[in-house]
């Protein structure tokens, strides 16, 4: 297996090489999108240039057009001290990025970042680029956008928080940095005490990580480095728990259009773990190529030397504010081809983000690794990552039973939609079975559907609307094969001579499952 420090840079490469590739537009930026995207792709390549890699541009053209693009990014800033959005950039730049709005949450990961990436390079800089770094620390120091007290224990907190410890370590603010400090102190028994609120939270977690990774390479005060160092560990630990071959397993408190129904944003565990090739489309690689921090081979071996079959039952605080209250209840079951896990608990996460449960397999470059079903909400923009509240779940190892109960007329006229990867798949009236990778599904649907093949994944949707039903079994071939189900069309007999129950009046499932546990749930209202 290749090194964390060779994988970096053979991700530095691949992004600085794309940089290089990107055309500018007439504004002298790459895009007009996230004004984060120009400042990773600088960034990446003014590192990868810096160290003398080969890239499509020679070295001296390839930092210029690095610093010029970082330069435009930062002058874009609002510096004027009299302003409400001091020391804040825009979020997407539109049309014209001169004009684009003020938003306050770029400036929470380029703060973090941009101290990190000045440190690194403050002897090979331009002094025109050293000095607009410069001029945007101390307009975001002189903000005092960080201060805000701890109280959700969110990721915009976190980063506040390794603000604090970073801009008061270069600017030698001793008072910031003690408050950092205790910051960090008071996060870590937050989440050892209480866990996250934010379970599997994505793509937020890695903000949380390259945050505390970018102020433990920088800040110089053992005692303070010995403390981010023990956030860091748990908060990989946390990520380790849930890694499945580059994928994370279960549910998430919230999510993107890269992260479900497809794994993609793989940077940061491709980089600390390396099981799995480098993709050749890496979304949001951030900072995940140029930081320094390491997890503890301890960490790393526990996700990839796990003994299986695998459960992990966890559960986490409905609310920050209230740690000791109301808690939610992740399930996780794992072997060696798949991964089923859920959060038993329905919630209303923002943006109603929240993606509850799936079967997992390994990630998988360009195609859908994920499958899972949703009655979407009334308004859904997409339905297969905005849920209605219509969803109970129950789960016993390899098997999952969703019953869903429309809550109002609108959610009533919504059909039961799913998404399956790739694979060998059989489909009758009610049911689809079929193989991906080394696993066996069976998948059975309370009423008539259609099925849909699509180049990266299969997509299904229920021919009638309103309340429904599904359970789901997967199994490895070689625990089916134990049980005398040696090929698909054997498991397929078996699994139809063993369809679930359902029933409409009260709304529920009953199931036998291969190795013949017996998983009932049956609708509270």
């Amino acid at each position: 297996m290749t090194t964390k420090q060779q994988r970096q840079q053979q991700l530095r490469k691949l992004i600085a090489d794309r940089a290089c590739a990107t055309p500018l537009l007439p504004s002298g930026l790459w895009f007009h999108g996230d004004i984060r995207d120009n400042f990773y792709y600088a960034s990446y390549l003014y590192s990868a240039a810096s160290e003398g890699q080969t890239l499509a541009l020679e070295q001296s053209s390839a930092l210029d057009l690095a610093s010029s693009v970082l330069t435009k990014v930062l002058r874009l800033q609002d510096r004027d001290p009299a302003s409400a959005t001091y020391g804040h950039w825009p979020l997407n730049l539109g049309d014209d990025p001169a004009q684009a709005p003020i938003n306050k949450l770029p400036v929470e990961i380029i703060c973090c970042l941009l101290t990190f990436f000045h440190e690194k390079h403050k002897m090979d800089l331009t002094p025109e680029l050293r000095s607009e770094l410069s001029q945007s620390t101390q307009h975001m120091y002189r903000s005092r956008y960080y201060a805000a007290p701890l109280r959700t224990y969110n990721h915009h907190e976190a980063k506040h928080t390794a603000a604090a410890l970073l801009l008061g370590t270069v600017l030698e603010d001793s008072e910031l940095l003690r408050e950092g400090a205790a910051r960090v102190r008071s996060t870590l028994t937050q989440l050892k005490t209480y866990g996250m609120s934010e379970y599997g939270i994505l793509p937020w977690f890695w903000h949380w990580t390259q945050a505390y990774a970018a102020a433990w390479e920088i800040v110089r005060d053992p005692a303070v480095k010995a403390d981010i160092q023990s956030l860091l560990e748990w908060l990989w630990q946390e990520r380790a728990d849930y890694y499945f071959h580059g994928a994370w397993a279960g549910p998430h408190s919230r999510s993107l259009p890269p992260d479900a129904p497809a794994d993609r944003c793989a940077a940061f565990d491709y980089v600390q773990f390396g099981d799995f090739p480098l993709p050749e489309t890496v979304h949001r690689p951030e900072y995940a190529g140029l930081l320094g921090y390491e997890i503890p081979d301890y960490i790393r071996q526990s996700a990839l030397k796990r003994s299986y079959p695998y459960q992990l039952r966890r559960d986490y605080p409905a609310s920050a504010l209230e740690p000791s209250g109301e808690r939610r209840h992740s399930i996780l079951y794992m072997d060696e081809t798949f991964a089923l896990g859920g959060m038993l608990e329905r919630a209303v996460e923002f943006d109603n983000e929240q993606h509850r449960w799936d079967v997992t397999f390994p990630v998988t470059d360009g195609t859908v690794n994920q499958a899972y079903f949703v009655l979407p909400a009334a308004k859904a923009g997409d339905k297969l990552r905005h849920s209605g509240e219509a969803e109970e779940i129950a789960l016993d190892r390899n098997v999952l039973i969703a019953l869903y109960q429309p809550t109002s007329p609108e959610e009533a006229r919504q059909s039961l939609v799913g998404v399956l990867p790739p694979g060998e798949w059989i489909a009758d009236a009610r049911a689809v079975y079929g193989i991906v990778g080394q696993a066996m599904l069976a998948i059975h649907l309370m009423k008539p559907f259609r099925l849909t093949s699509r180049p990266d994944r299969c997509e299904i949707e229920s021919i009638e609307s309103g309340s429904n039903g599904v359970v789901v079994e997967a199994i490895s071939i070689r625990e089916a094969g134990a049980n005398g189900l040696t090929t698909l069309s054997a498991f397929v007999e078996n699994r139809q001579a063993n369809a679930p129950v359902f029933s409409e009046q009260p709304l529920s499932a009953s199931y036998v499952s291969v190795t013949g546990a017996t998983l009932t749930l049956k609708h509270s209202r």
